[in-house]
């Protein structure tokens, strides 16, 4: 039998509910697009690695519809971050950062995936995140102080040519 509700659970569920209310109905449609294509990237991310995967999103002609200012793009980076905390399976880093990559090349914003390593008590960590000119759109403006990148951003090319 399903468990009762307790009071914290529903006020959690009642403040997410007023979250998903509060957006505009492209945002709410975004959100859920992203919920469901997370998943579907991360397993790709597993199935085709990185390289194979980012080659075969960028074969498909991009749609041309009208583009975004730069300062839309971050609330949208918040958006596909928060989508990823509700979809069903992991959404790490690199699966939210390849979505969002794929998703402003389709509304024609050219931007780079990028990915950072740092070394952190001994351990090598990794992390990923979209950039548009050279501003960070799913992260802090500082990423780049807490991890070293690679030299240039990572594309299909570069990746394979290595």
């Amino acid at each position: 039998p399903p468990r009762p509700r307790t009071p914290h659970s529903m006020q959690r569920l009642t403040h997410r509910l007023q979250q998903l209310l509060a957006l505009t109905a492209p945002e709410r449609r975004t959100g859920l697009a992203a919920m469901a294509w997370l998943p579907l990237f991360w397993i790709g991310l597993r199935v085709l690695g990185l390289q194979r995967l980012q080659a075969r999103l960028q074969r498909k002609p991009l749609p041309q519809p009208a583009r975004l200012t730069a300062a839309a793009l971050p609330p949208l980076g918040k958006l596909v971050t928060s989508a990823a905390h509700h979809a069903l399976g992991p959404a790490n880093c690199l699966t939210r950062s390849l979505y969002l990559w794929w998703l402003l090349r389709r509304r024609g914003i050219d931007c780079q995936l990028r990915i950072g390593v740092r070394l952190n008590e001994g351990k090598l960590d990794a992390h990923a995140w979209v950039e548009h000119a050279g501003i960070p759109v799913n992260d802090r403006a500082d990423v780049n102080a807490h991890f070293d990148t690679f030299g240039a951003p990572i594309t299909p090319r570069l990746a394979s040519s290595t």
